[in-house]
This record gives structure tokens, C-alpha cells and sequence, in this order.
């Protein structure tokens, strides 16, 4: 049968897409990413930024340093060409990785060259580039060396070429390369002042030298840097030979007191520089890894665990916005000696020091393990006095307005666009934030009262979802009003100035609301649980739900209590210490209580009774109705409900007459003495056949003949069992035997014997006695 029409379409469709896919897959490279940009490269014996263009199929470019040149022609991802250096030129050929951001080359020597996309340089010279003086040719190459070490811009090295020159036998591109790495690491080893560089005199001509000693934090051991004029009117830093400069890279690693570079970079992790650096770059990508490693610079100590993440963002605000207005920051200012006697003063104003200091890290038990660097828990105090005089000073040269990291700081930027007089400030707040105080406390009032008229309203109500909600509407209101609470200390930032505590308080709320809302909770689930569990015969589930309810709600209670003292900045120890001596006073004044407990949980382990049980307990008989966590309730067979301590129940002897498998019969009969005893033998005969026609009778063990012979009646005994369970049945199945009984004297025309007493008078006339 032929296919249909749109089936072949479909279907011809399909083939010329497979066909065409190979094709796409192999150009989407080419087109999706292509050759242009700057690139980092490398080789095994040094490396280069590449900048290339491409117009069509021809790819051009240039590299630095070496001032280099590279031509060529693409084609599916793959750059075949040639590249020149001064008088010397060679082949190679690039591969371009499948997502464009990498490629695998090699030279035509047969030396591999690859390479990854860097980030994008600027393409005009930067503002702070410059080799007027000495100091700015050092600025510029720290600035561009930072940026590239420490930020990721590799593309900005390329910048710092006309700004070296290089002192004798000038050799290829990779005796360049290990020049510039080992000026590198002694530039940024060392520490010292720009505004200590040496000043050109006037009027210095090309070829004047200038020198300038630098050297590592702690050591006597230096380092000089030599700054030509060039002819181009730029002053440079002459490079040394490799050789020289790893003798005195060496040298100053040394004095140090270590014998590798790696040992160095380690030891100095823990040093004011380093923590500038993780505060700086930390905070650059807080969104991201980066909080983590700035809330680790700054000495939150004094703030509860819980809410340093809060109190970090806005610390973290305050110090970075502060420190991108005090000035541009190059690393080789800052000391980075871990073992510095003193504290790093970065910056002194009038109203507070942003400072680094040593702190020690304690343990649990108060006992220091760790000494670190850290900014000063006084810094944190007078942050916001700092910002505060310099709120007004532009951003230094080169910064932008970084985007804030705390709700604070997103708020006011927000409010003060749009309405900058709020600003006034007043008794410690700013107008805004006195609006923002008043707002909150409106909205968490109506939530408050929200919750308090719904919980009123709902608390009557038949159905069973009005009542749950009824009873979950006031901790649902005090959470969300602490919530509110918590949110306004972070977005109005009132724990900075006259509130200093709010934040730890509106914490406290939140688990004070929280605990609340579970032990509601608790007791809910519980009480629909134990309102299924009285419907059942057996009290165990309901003692067990009682001691799991006990438990639950002590815990939150405990737990609470734990929390408020956590964010309060008490020690754990002190609070369990606390809990346990207030837990011994509790046990010891509320003994009886906690004897009736136990005494319940030994009720659960024995199991001597259920629910509806007939029990013989301190000589009374009643009937178990319910057992609880303290006591349990019997009601007496005239009705009286007794209430008896589970401690002193489970003391006594109970006997219980509702867990007997079978129940006795004990049944006297007393026939006249004028019975003859053929009709004794022919009734006790048939009562037997009586008693084992009845369902209920257990025949294996019964007992039935003529006992004694009793003051008014010849007594007949009849001693078995019933299989019934309930005094009820018991009742029922005697009742039925006693009438087969009766019908059987009436049958045999026996008679029941009833008491009687004979009277003999004695009389002068010698009269008969006579019975009564």
C-alpha cells in the first residue's frame, strides 16, 4: 500500500536534515564563537597575550610582550599561519574547541601553543596608566599585574609593555617571560609605599636613571628597582637578567625564612594583605562563593552566630563602600607578614580606625586555637561613623559603584533616589528609617490583631478545620509579626545605631514564635491521635502518645530556651549546665509527679489490664475507663468514678476478671429431704447432660454430685466453666442454665428445699408437736 502524502513530505523532510546536520555541527564553531578576541597563550617555555581579528576566512593579529605578529587563514575551526617575532618567524596551526572559548595548537617546530579566551582587555590605553614619574610606571605595572594575578584580566598585562625595558643581551620572547614572572614575585612579596618612589628632577633627560629600594615586610633584605628615561618621554623599569633576578627572588624568600616561593605564599595566607584580599575579592563575588571567604575577614565575634550572616552583609557594605571612597588599593602596600608585632592601620579619620589585628579563635571551652588576622572588632563598631564622613567623597579613579550587598544598603539607595531629603537624620535614625520603623510596627500590630480576632472567631466552630484554624491563627500571627520584626532590624538597619540589640531580639521573637507554633502543633496531631486512640480497647497507645507528646514538647521547650541563649551569646555549657541542676530541683519538688509517671510506663511494660475491664484493686471492684500519663480512671459498680495514681496502682495487687480466659460456675441445689434417691440419682444424671447441652460450657473439667447433706436440703453441686469473656455473657449463659434446671425439677418432680425449723412444745396435756 503506498504511503500518504504528508508521510513522505515528513519523511523527506527528515532525510535532508540528517543529511544537513553534519555540516551545521561542523561550521556552528566558526560561526558561534570564531577567532576574534583577546586570548591568553601559552607554551613550555613562556607565554603571550594574542589579540586577533578575522574578516572572512583571514585571521590577523598581535601579541605582547615581544611585540609579535601572527597571519593566517581559517577554515572549520582550524587557523593555519605564521607568526614573526623581531627577525625570527615560524608555522603553526590552531584547533578550536568545540564551545570556542580554547584552543590546541602547535608550533611548526613541533612545540605545542595553546590558549583560552581572557577576559576582555580595554581597548583604549586605561585611566591609570602612565610613566610621567617613576611612581607611575610602578603604579601602572602593579595595577595591570594585580589585575590580571588577582582578578582575571589577564588582557590588561599587555598595557605595561613600553613601560620595561630590558637591561643587557636582550634575549627571545621566553627569556622575557621568566624576567617579567620573577620581577613579578619580587615586586609582590615585598611591601612598601608608591608615594615613596623616587620624584625626577626637572628637566631629566633620556637615559637618567633613578633608583628605588624595596623589600620584603619584617627583613633588612632589598631589592632595587631601576627607572629609566626613555626616548619616548615614559620612564621605565629597567628588568635585570634572569639570572640576577632569581639570585635576589631567592634571597628575599630567604630572609623570609623559608626556602621555596610555594612555602612563602603559604605562610603569608594568614597576613593583613591577605585579608584585605579576601575581604576585597570575597565581597566582589558575594553572590557566589565569595561571602563565605569576606565574613571570614571580619571580626563578628561579638555578634550571635545566627545572625552573623545578617550583621556580616552590612558590615561587609559599610567597610567596602567605605574603603573604594578612602582610595585605590595595591596589595604591595599592605604588610604581609603574619608574625608583624603591631596591628595594620589601613586608614585614621576623627571618629575610628579601619584596622587589622591578630585575634585568637577560641574552642568550645574558651581555650585559643587559632590565631588570625582579622578587621577589628572595634572597625566593626565605627564603621557606620566612618561611611557616614565619607559618604560624600567620590569613588576613587577607576571604581565603580559596586551593587550592594545587605537589604540596608538596597533600601536606602532606593528611598534616597527617589526622595533624597529623607536623609535628615534624628535621634540616631534617618527619616526614612523612622518611617520604615513605623510602617513595620503598623502592619505587624494588624497582623497581630489578625490573628488574635480569627483565633476568637474559630475557636466555637463545630467543624474540625475551623477549629484547627482557629488554633494555629495566633502562632501563625506571632510568626509572621516576628518575621516582619526580623526583616525590619535588616532592611532598616537598626541594630547600627540606637537599637543595638533589635536584631538579637527580634531572633529571640522568631524562635519564641516558632516554638510556639510547634507545640500547637504537637498538641493537635496528638489530640487527633489520642481521640482515635481512646476509641480502641487497648491503653497503650494512649500512655505511648502521652509520653511522646511529654517528650515533643519538652524538647521544644528545651530547644527554645538553647536558641534564645545561643543568639543572647551564652555558652551552651552554662545553659545544659542550667537545664540540668533546674531539671534536678524540678525532679525533686514534683517526685510524686514524676513517680506517677514512671508508674504509667510501668503500666505500659506489664500491660496487667485494657479498657473496659472488670479489676479487683485495693478490695473494690470497678471497671477501667482510661489510662493516663499520671493516673487512671476505674468507675465502681454503683457508678462512682475513682481516680487512682498510676504509682500507687501499679504497686498493688490487681486482680483482673476481665482477662479470664473463662469464667467459673459455682451453683448450689439444695432438693427436699423426702426426694427419694432414685429421683436423686435419675436429676443429678440429667443435670449433667443439661449443663454440657449449653454453648457456652467447657465439658472437659466439670463437676456435678451430690455434696452434703445440709440442715434443710440435700445439696447438689455443680462446679465448671463458661467460655465467655464478659460479666454480661457470664450472666446470660447462668441464666439459661438455671431455667433448663427448673424445667428439669418440674420434669422429675423434685423440689427445691427452702429453710425450715421444726418447733416441739411440751405441753401438761401431752399435745403433738407441730411443724412451721
Amino acid at each position: 500500500m503506498p504511503l500518504p502524502l504528508r508521510r513522505i513530505a515528513a519523511l523527506s523532510m527528515l532525510l535532508v536534515f540528517c543529511l544537513m546536520l553534519p555540516r551545521a555541527l561542523a561550521a556552528q564553531p566558526e560561526g558561534h564563537t570564531g577567532w576574534p578576541g583577546d586570548w591568553q597563550t601559552f607554551w613550555s617555555s613562556g607565554e603571550a597575550f594574542l589579540i586577533l581579528q578575522q574578516r572572512g576566512d583571514a585571521v590577523s593579529g598581535t601579541y605582547q610582550p615581544g611585540g609579535g605578529s601572527v597571519t593566517g587563514t581559517t577554515r572549520d575551526g582550524v587557523l593555519r599561519g605564521t607568526w614573526s617575532e623581531g627577525g625570527e618567524s615560524g608555522d603553526f596551526i590552531f584547533v578550536l574547541s568545540a564551545d570556542g572559548q580554547s584552543f590546541a595548537g602547535r608550533f611548526g617546530s613541533g612545540d605545542w601553543w595553546n590558549g583560552h579566551r581572557a577576559a576582555i582587555a580595554q581597548q583604549q590605553r586605561p585611566t591609570w596608566f602612565s610613566g610621567a614619574t617613576p611612581q607611575a610606571t610602578l603604579r601602572s605595572i602593579l595595577a595591570a599585574g594585580n589585575d590580571a594575578i588577582y582578578h582575571g584580566r589577564e588582557g590588561q598585562v599587555r598595557w605595561i609593555e613600553p613601560l620595561l625595558t630590558y637591561d643587557g643581551p636582550e634575549g627571545d620572547s621566553s627569556d622575557r617571560e621568566r624576567r617579567r614572572r620573577a620581577l613579578w614575585h619580587i615586586l609582590d612579596i615585598s611591601t612598601f609605599r608608591l608615594w615613596d618612589a623616587p620624584v625626577p628632577r626637572a628637566g631629566a633627560e633620556p637615559g637618567e636613571t633613578l633608583a628605588f629600594e624595596i623589600s620584603p615586610a619584617g627583613t633588612s633584605a632589598d631589592h632595587s628597582l631601576r627607572f629609566r628615561l626613555g626616548a619616548e618621554g615614559l620612564w621605565q623599569l629597567v628588568v635585570p637578567p634572569a639570572v640576577i633576578l632569581q639570585a635576589d627572588l631567592e634571597r628575599l624568600i630567604d630572609a623570609r625564612g623559608h626556602d621555596t616561593l610555594e612555602a612563602l605564599e603559604r605562610a603569608r595566607a594568614g597576613s593583613p594583605r591577605m585579608v584585605m584580599m579576601d575581604f576585597l575579592l570575597g565581597a566582589k563575588d558575594w553572590d557566589g562563593a565569595g561571602d563565605t571567604r569576606a565574613l571570614r575577614a571580619l571580626n563578628l565575634d561579638h555578634v550571635p552566630r545566627q545572625l552573623r550572616r545578617i550583621e556580616g552583609a552590612l558590615m561587609a557594605d559599610y567597610l567596602r563602600q567605605s574603603i573604594d571612597r578612602i582610595g585605590f588599593i595595591y596589595w604591595q602596600e599592605i604588610p604581609d607578614d603574619p608574625n608583624r608585632p603591631l596591628p595594620y592601620v589601613y586608614y585614621r579619620h576623627p571618629v575610628g580606625e579601619i584596622t587589622i589585628a591578630p585575634t585568637d579563635i577560641l574552642d568550645g571551652e574558651g581555650r585559643p586555637v587559632e590565631r588570625r588576622w582579622r578587621f577589628s572588632r572595634e572597625t566593626m563598631a565605627e564603621l557606620p561613623d566612618i561611611y557616614a564622613a565619607l559618604e560624600k567623597m567620590p569613588l576613587a579613579p577607576g571604581l565603580t559603584t559596586p551593587p550592594p550587598l545587605s537589604q540596608f544598603f538596597a533600601t536606602r539607595q532606593a528611598v534616597l533616589a527617589r526622595a533624597g531629603w529623607l536623609q535628615a537624620e534624628a535621634w540616631g535614625l534617618e527619616t526614612w528609617q523612622w518611617l520604615g520603623v513605623l510602617t513595620y510596627l503598623g502592619v505587624m500590630a494588624l497582623v497581630l490583631m489578625a490573628g488574635w480576632a480569627v483565633a476568637r472567631r474559630l475557636a466555637g466552630q463545630d467543624s474540625w478545620q475551623g477549629r484547627l484554624v482557629g488554633q494555629l491563627a495566633g502562632p501563625v500571627g506571632l510568626m509572621a509579626a516576628a518575621l516582619l520584626f526580623l526583616d525590619a532590624s535588616e532592611r532598616l538597619g537598626l541594630t547600627l545605631r540606637a537599637f543595638g540589640a533589635v536584631s538579637g531580639l527580634s531572633a529571640m521573637l522568631l524562635i519564641l514564635a516558632s516554638a510556639a507554633l510547634a507545640y500547637r502543633v504537637v498538641s493537635l496531631i496528638f489530640g487527633a491521635l489520642m481521640a482515635k486512640a481512646t476509641q480502641t480497647r487497648a491503653y497503650t497507645d494512649e500512655i505511648v502518645l502521652s509520653l511522646a507528646q511529654g517528650l515533643m514538647k519538652l524538647l521544644i521547650v528545651v530547644g527554645a530556651v538553647i536558641g534564645c541563649a545561643d543568639v543572647a551569646g551564652l555558652p551552651y555549657e552554662g545553659v545544659l549546665t542550667g537545664l540540668g541542676i533546674g531539671g534536678v530541683a524540678l525532679a525533686f519538688a514534683a517526685r510524686e509527679t514524676v513517680s506517677n509517671i514512671i508508674g504509667g510506663a510501668i503500666l505500659l511494660s506489664d500491660r496487667p489490664f485494657r479498657k473496659g475491664d472488670l479489676v479487683e484493686a485495693a478490695n473494690t471492684l470497678a471497671v477501667i475507663e482510661t489510662v493516663g500519663l499520671r493516673s487512671t480512671r476505674l468507675r465502681k459498680l454503683d457508678d462512682t468514678l475513682m481516680i487512682v495514681p498510676n504509682a500507687q496502682l501499679s504497686d498493688q495487687v490487681i486482680s483482673n476478671w476481665g482477662s479470664r480466659r473463662r469464667r467459673r460456675v459455682l451453683m448450689k441445689i439444695g432438693l427436699t429431704y423426702e426426694t427419694p434417691r432414685a429421683q436423686l440419682e435419675q436429676f443429678v444424671a440429667r443435670l449433667m447432660e443439661i449443663y454440657r447441652d449449653q454453648p457456652e460450657a467447657e465439658t472437659d473439667n466439670v463437676t456435678i454430685g451430690i455434696k452434703s447433706l445440709g440442715p434443710h436440703s440435700i445439696d447438689i453441686e455443680l462446679w465448671g466453666h463458661f467460655r465467655v469473656f464478659s460479666y454480661e455473657a457470664q450472666i446470660a449463659a447462668q441464666q439459661a442454665l438455671i431455667l433448663d434446671i427448673l424445667s428439669l425439677a418440674e420434669d422429675l418432680g423434685v423440689s427445691f428445699a427452702y429453710p425450715t425449723q421444726t418447733v416441739h412444745l411440751a405441753a401438761d396435756n401431752g399435745a403433738v408437736p407441730t411443724t412451721a
